[in-house]
């Protein structure tokens, strides 16, 4: 008998990574209770003014390294960290690529 598929399970491995930009590259998933999950390559190189997010995530870097800044301070992430970030305008906040290597990693946000 062949193993159902359950709603519950993203099959990663054989989705396509998507060209969101020309430093962005994303594989997402549409989970059940709301919440999307993304496994994200970011490249060097993207705008340093760029608009702000006021999306909330939380995130685990896989390899590389991200900047993200905030209004009122900036902070340095790298492999093996996590990160939590509120939705909303107070927690406003905008990624940056710190060196030349892609960062790897992982985004859940709730929809």
């Amino acid at each position: 008998m062949a193993a159902k598929e359950s709603p519950y399970v993203f099959r990663a491995s054989t989705a396509s990574l998507t060209e969101v930009s020309p430093t962005l590259k994303v594989k997402e998933a549409h989970m059940l209770g709301g919440m999307a999950l993304r496994y994200q390559e970011r490249s060097p190189g993207g705008a340093t003014d760029g608009p702000w997010c006021e999306t909330g995530h939380s995130a685990y870097i896989l390899s590389g390294r991200l900047r993200y800044e905030f209004p009122d301070h900036a902070v340095e992430v790298g492999p093996g960290d996590m990160v939590h970030i509120p939705a909303g305008h107070a927690h406003r906040h905008r990624p940056r690529v710190v060196g030349d290597e892609p960062v790897r990693y992982f985004i859940t946000e709730f929809e």
